[in-house]
Order: structure tokens, then C-alpha cells, then sequence
């Protein structure tokens, strides 16, 4: 008998675990949320102008012009060829400077690598 193990002291040793790895999870989610904010923020375009300016004039058709779309925190101008209804799209970080230079057209929006309507 005094080998016998205790399956409701494990039950609640792993629902204690289990709890834990799920805090653990949503405060990594808030601290990526935050880090976004707290490294682009409102005035980060104006304290780190973009150095590669680009005249609005210089897009050439179907690109559009985008005055703060590439670069880290979006703060350069871009072309960017607008994407249609079912085309492949991808979505990027902009706080890690990852520069799309084609989006879904609006109103859609990139969804499971797919430009769709999505309802409001």
C-alpha cells in the first residue's frame, strides 16, 4: 500500500503545470504586443527619418505609391503592388522592418496566405 501512487496528487500536479505553461504563454503574447509599441511608437518615424527617400512620382503601374509603408516602423515611402481577390499575400512585422512590397487591396485583407473579403 505504501507503494501505491496517488493519481489525484498527480491530477493536480499537472493541472498546476498546465496553468502555468498558459500564463506563461499570455504573458510572452502581452510582452510581444507591448515590445511592438514601445519600439515603434508614435514619434519613432520623426526621431529616425527615413535615410532612402523616395519621389511619389517614381511608381510605375499597377505599384502605388505609399509614403510610409517600408523600412523599420513603416517610416520610408514605397511602391507596392495591390494584390486582388485570391491572390497568395503575406502578412509582415513592421517593427522588424519587413518590407512587403505587394498587399491585398483594400478593403481585403491577408488571410491563410490569401487575399479575402473579410465580413464586418
Amino acid at each position: 500500500r505504501i507503494l501505491q501512487s496517488n493519481s489525484s496528487g498527480t491530477r493536480r500536479h499537472s493541472s498546476a503545470k498546465m496553468k502555468a505553461v498558459v500564463l506563461i504563454a499570455l504573458f510572452a503574447c502581452v510582452v510581444a504586443v507591448a515590445y511592438g509599441d514601445l519600439v515603434c511608437g508614435t514619434n519613432y518615424c520623426k526621431q529616425h527619418p527615413c535615410t532612402s527617400p523616395l519621389p511619389a512620382n517614381s511608381c510605375r503601374a499597377p505599384a502605388e505609391y505609399r509614403p510610409n509603408h517600408s523600412g523599420k516602423c513603416a517610416c520610408c515611402p514605397a511602391c507596392v503592388t495591390l494584390l486582388s481577390e485570391d491572390d497568395d499575400c503575406k502578412t509582415y512585422s513592421k517593427e522588424l522592418g519587413e518590407t512587403p512590397s505587394a498587399v491585398c487591396r483594400p478593403p481585403l485583407k491577408c488571410v491563410g496566405a490569401k487575399c479575402v473579403k473579410v465580413k464586418n
